[in-house]
C-alpha cells in the first residue's frame, strides 16, 4: 500500500476531522467521512451504519482508482458494507 493509501486508510480509522494530501481530502463531521480527489468526493463512510458508498466521478483510471481501494480495505477491514 502506498503511503497516501495509508494515511486515507488511517484517517478513516481514527476518524479524522480532517486530513489532507496534497490532492486527497478526508472530512469528518458527525460520524460521516467523506473522501475527495482533486475535490471530487469519490467515497462517503458511515460509521454508525458501516457502510460505504464510491463514486468514480466519472474518471476511471488507476488514481482515482488506488484511492477507492483504499477505502474499500477499511472497509473489509472494519466489517464495513458497501
Amino acid at each position: 500500500m502506498r503511503k497516501y493509501q495509508e494515511e486515507i486508510y488511517n484517517a478513516l480509522a481514527k476518524k479524522a476531522k480532517a486530513w489532507g494530501g496534497s490532492n486527497s481530502v478526508v472530512k469528518t463531521n458527525k460520524n460521516v467521512s467523506e473522501v475527495y480527489y482533486y475535490g471530487n468526493k469519490i467515497a462517503v463512510v458511515n460509521h454508525d451504519t458501516k457502510c460505504a458508498t464510491f463514486d468514480n466521478c466519472g474518471y476511471n483510471n488507476a488514481s482515482t482508482t488506488a484511492r477507492i481501494n483504499a477505502v474499500k480495505e477499511f472497509c473489509n477491514d472494519y466489517g464495513y458494507n458497501y
